[in-house]
């Protein structure tokens, strides 16, 4: 049986909230200080639900993944004369990362600050490899990927990766969007 949308978005609120509460309660003490059981009480939900929403702590703190929300845009991105695939990926970054920009840091902050948290991120971001590889074959017309798609593909990646952990890095003082647009700019074709 298929949920419902009213279901699905009070589901996703919940798990927001969760998430908000989690990265909130691991910043003040520590990834490793803060159990599964703590961030349910504190966020009014059973451990069990956090659970099976989330599975384990690192997925909690990585959830609601803006990578795949990047791929869509990036393939939703219209290619005319005078599109290039790097100011294409910078839009959809901006588009996808520069929004709710405040719990992108404390989520950043989190995730940089913990090696482990740190090496997912980045390893969800790269295994998009592939799609963002698609999507610049389908622009430039390709019958299939070619070395440039996959180059581009990963360049893009790293090139957000790099700015991403500037941006916490510097505690969110700089523009996201304006970052993203120039470095974008040493990748465009």
């Amino acid at each position: 049986m298929a949920v419902s949308p009213l279901r699905e978005r009070n589901r996703r609120a919940a798990m927001t909230d969760v998430q908000r509460v989690a990265v909130q309660l691991m910043r003040q003490h520590g990834f490793g200080n803060v159990t599964v059981e703590q961030i349910a009480d504190a966020a009014g939900v059973s451990a069990s639900t956090t659970y099976r929403y989330f599975g384990t702590k690192e997925a909690l703190v990585l959830w609601g993944d803006r990578s795949e929300r990047l791929v869509a845009a990036l393939a939703a991105a219209p290619v005319g004369d005078d599109s290039s695939p790097g100011a294409d990926f910078a839009a959809a970054a901006i588009a996808v990362y520069a929004v709710d920009e405040g719990d992108l840091l404390a989520q950043l902050r989190l995730v940089f600050a913990n090696e482990p948290l740190a090496v997912a991120f980045e390893h969800r971001l790269l295994g998009r490899r592939g799609e963002v590889a698609d999507i610049l074959a389908r622009r430039r017309a390709a019958t299939s990927v070619g070395v440039r798609d996959d180059a581009g593909a990963g360049a893009y990646l790293g090139m957000l990766i790099a700015v991403l952990t500037r941006w916490q890095a510097a505690d969110g003082a700089k523009s996201l969007s304006k970052m993203l647009v120039k470095a974008s700019a040493v990748l465009r074709d």
